[in-house]
């Protein structure tokens, strides 16, 4: 992403200054490296039991499924639907109910690459229809007997089970999978992933070195998306719910498109909300008259 400045006489910090430990227990995220066993919901509640008032988990993951799981904590928590649009990586076991040639299998698995339909699974919690949804890479990391380990990048919302069942039928055999492990959401990978054991230590313990090993700023949570600078003079306006206009606006990414949810930011380089573009880069950069940006979620907390 590169930045486009529209405002040069004021200054923005290329670092956010390093927080506290309150202000880091007053709203940020831990990574969990979900174990197999629990909903997400169960998963993440030794949060609440440890004296975490709030913490919602940015999508569910079944019982079966490990691996990374943000968890947002306390005022965190109002952007937890940010990485739910994210995109995702998973690694997959898919166990065929028969043999079947590897170069076929490989074609199938080839033929499951781009914009897919699926239609929503049965037990899914939302209303079962088709959905169009992008495998942006799929790739076979090893085949043993009727056990294949698939390596997915896809698009929020793609059932894994429902796709590896689908590669079956197009085989002709059948599949079903008995693995899964998501290995990125947002730009969280597996290495930012602890457990719960860990992040229950740390929290309890107090220790200052290991609880900024799991607490993590919410500015962390947005490095992958559309960013905008604003003028400070802008922040007590939109802490009461009032839009961005375009001449609160400093500087931008170059990657925003209408519509877009993009993260906002003040001149000190900190998370103060969430906004949803009202135009694509080249206009927030040129316009000067009307709102730029809708207030969607404020962070701030300006008496």
């Amino acid at each position: 992403m590169k930045i486009l400045v529209r405002d040069k006489s004021v200054k923005i910090l290329k670092r956010t200054p390093k927080k506290s430990i309150e202000e880091l227990r007053e709203h940020s995220l831990v990574i969990l490296n979900k174990p197999k066993g629990p909903y997400s919901r169960k998963a993440t509640r030794f949060l609440l039991d440890i004296g975490i008032k709030k913490a919602g988990h940015a999508g569910t993951l079944d019982p079966i499924t490990t691996g990374v799981l943000p968890v947002f904590l306390n005022r965190g928590n109002k952007i937890s639907g940010i990485l739910t649009i994210s995109k995702k990586i998973y690694r997959a076991n898919m166990h065929l109910h028969k043999e079947v040639p590897n170069t076929k299998i490989q074609k199938a698995v080839k033929k499951f690459t781009g914009k897919i339909e699926q239609l929503v699974p049965k037990k899914s919690a939302v209303k079962r229809q088709v959905r169009t949804r992008e495998i942006y890479k799929s790739k076979i990391e090893k085949i043993k007997g009727r056990d294949v380990t698939l390596y997915v990048e896809c698009e929020a919302g793609t059932y894994i089970r429902k796709l590896i069942h689908d590669i079956g039928e197009d085989l002709g055999v059948g599949a079903n999978m008995d693995q899964l492990e998501r290995i990125k959401s947002g730009p969280f990978f597996l290495k930012h992933a602890h457990s719960i054991k860990i992040i229950n230590e740390a929290i309890k313990s107090k220790d200052e070195i290991k609880l900024r090993k799991v607490l993590l700023p919410l500015e962390r949570a947005v490095e992958e998306m559309p960013k905008v600078w604003v003028d400070d003079g802008v922040l007590k306006p939109f802490s009461y719910g009032s839009p961005i206009y375009y001449n609160g606006i400093l500087q931008l990414t170059d990657n925003i498109e209408f519509k877009d949810k993009v993260a906002l930011f003040n001149t000190r380089n900190e998370l103060i909300g969430i906004g949803i573009s009202r135009g694509n880069s080249k206009e927030l950069l040129t316009e000067t008259e009307g709102t730029a940006i809708r207030n969607d979620i404020n962070l701030t907390k300006i008496k």
